[in-house]
């Protein structure tokens, strides 16, 4: 616990404990901008009374009324950012996903030009998504993600920290593209799987073929996903059929006239 002047401050784990909720969904929730503790100068998060009455709330739409992140913030409104402890704005931990994408291309020291080479993405394009613009599909993001030398996790910057061996549905950190698809990350930690539990809308899909290291495997749980390999084919899968192939292998996936959940196993890690 920490104090400042008259105000009382409580640390993420306190909180944890004191609201009945895993540091981990206290994190997604702070990254769908449902609460925004404010920062210490090293960084840690410093939750006030008003935050913990907050989360309580939150945790009563959630889970006994059953209300999405949207229809939340629609009706508590999005958390509004609160000073850090030096009296400045803190850093956004739910950084904006422009933002995220120009600070990893300058980390790798690459240009806009040698980005596009290396990803036959435009240079329009490229600084569009840079500066928030919409557009970006699995298969794009995925080829910058791979310019800028890391996963697709790291460039939605979902929390995948603290390992637990359960990972309750209402807390898969989520990775979502403006066509609607979905992953949700069904294991936490340092894993040698990486297990998503995919939703994809009628129609939609990667909008592209894409590859990387690994081997894949999809199981379809609802619809019917068509899944077309690189010079081996189409295969379109039904309910209860299972695909496993290379990541090395050139693909692209959609779905039908019909919404499709699935699950998709990458391993090792490196979507």
């Amino acid at each position: 616990m920490a104090a400042s002047g008259s105000s009382v401050g409580f640390s993420i784990g306190e909180v944890s404990q004191a609201v009945g909720l895993a540091p981990q969904t206290l994190r997604l929730w702070e990254r769908e901008r449902l609460i925004r503790p404010r920062r210490t100068d090293r960084g840690y998060r410093v939750y006030t009374e008003l935050d913990v009455d907050r989360l309580r709330e939150i945790k009563h739409l959630r889970k006994v009324e059953g209300l999405n992140f949207a229809a939340i913030r629609k009706q508590m409104g999005a958390a509004e950012t609160s000073e850090g402890a030096n009296g400045h704005p803190p850093e956004d931990p739910a950084e904006a996903p422009g933002e995220r994408l120009r600070r990893l291309r300058v980390k790798a020291h690459k240009t806009l030009k040698e980005v596009s080479e290396a990803t036959g993405l435009s240079i329009s394009f490229i600084s569009a998504l840079e500066r928030g613009g919409s557009g970006a599909s699995v298969a794009s993001l995925r080829r910058l993600a791979e310019a800028y030398g890391v996963t697709m996790r790291e460039l939605f910057g979902a929390d995948l920290e603290a390992a637990t061996p359960l990972v309750q549905s209402a807390e898969r950190p989520v990775m979502q593209w403006d066509n609607g698809v979905r992953f949700e990350e069904m294991a936490s930690g340092e894993k040698v799987m990486d297990p998503s539990y995919l939703r994809v809308p009628a129609g939609a899909g990667s909008e592209g073929f894409y590859s990387h290291t690994g081997e894949e495997f999809i199981y379809v749980i609802s619809g019917h996903l068509l899944v077309e390999l690189k010079d081996q084919g189409t295969f379109r899968m039904a309910p209860g059929d299972t695909l496993y192939f290379p990541s090395t292998t050139s693909h692209r996936w959609w779905a039908e006239e019909e919404p499709v959940e699935a699950v998709y196993v990458n391993t090792p890690p490196t979507f």
